[in-house]
């Protein structure tokens, strides 16, 4: 980890990207529950005081990497809403009017807040290729309690509202030029959601069986993000 309380990993995708590129000047800026706003304008508080994001980018950046949205949207209300209460129950959180409804005025709320984002940095730097790392790939079609705590129908609720998340984000990214990363089907086609095995998971689960922090990527998932961006700048 870094020597900060951003709760950054020197093993991070952007990390691994800059070593794979051998790149001659490389920043990151990334913290733990940023916000949109601590990209744009505002500096985050938590723990400590740490400048705004854009303040790293200037006019001759030619690479940037984003990863932003989920404390932006609804996605850590939603959880509580579908946790089923033992092995084999099912919360039926998929038909709860508040779930859905909620589901969907976070994407609303994180779309808006993307767009500012990207609006902020292509006119900070207009040449950069930009990547954004999408939503999602940690739940599939399949719950495995108590690591991921829903029946398999509320499960795959919740990887349609990620997909449903994902294609409002690739709207707005497309809107300003910016290229997206689809780790959820990645990972869902390959099977590394949070259910999978130790050694196959890009995502731990509400218990984490590595040194990746809970509900985070995993070192694996950090390459897999790595390699895709890498794969497609060089294509």
């Amino acid at each position: 980890m870094y020597p900060d309380a951003c709760s950054r990993s020197y093993e991070n995708f952007a990390g691994k990207i800059s070593r794979a590129l051998d790149v001659a000047e490389f920043a990151d800026v990334s913290c733990s529950a940023a916000r949109a706003e601590n990209i744009i304008d505002t500096p985050q508080l938590i723990p400590n005081y740490w400048p705004v994001q854009l303040d790293a980018v200037h006019p001759d950046t030619d690479l940037i990497t984003i990863s932003i949205g989920g404390n932006d949207s609804n996605s850590i209300f939603l959880g509580p809403l579908c946790v089923a209460p033992g092995p084999g129950t099912d919360r039926g959180c998929r038909y709860d009017p508040l779930a859905n409804s909620v589901a969907q005025s976070g994407i609303d709320r994180a779309a808006g807040e993307l767009d500012r984002i990207l609006t902020a940095v292509t006119q900070r730097a207009p040449n950069a290729r930009i990547y954004l790392i999408g939503e999602g790939g940690m739940i599939s079609s399949r719950g495995c309690w108590p690591n991921i705590p829903f029946s398999d129908a509320d499960a795959s609720w919740f990887m349609d509202y990620f997909a449903r998340y994902n294609t409002k984000f690739d709207e707005v990214a497309h809107a300003h030029g910016v290229r997206t990363v689809d780790i959820a089907a990645a990972s869902i086609a390959g099977g590394h959601d949070a259910c999978a095995s130790a050694d196959q998971r890009w995502f731990e689960g509400l218990f984490s069986e590595s040194t990746a922090q809970r509900l985070h990527f995993t070192d694996a998932g950090m390459t897999a993000v790595a390699d895709l961006v890498v794969a497609d700048l060089q294509g």
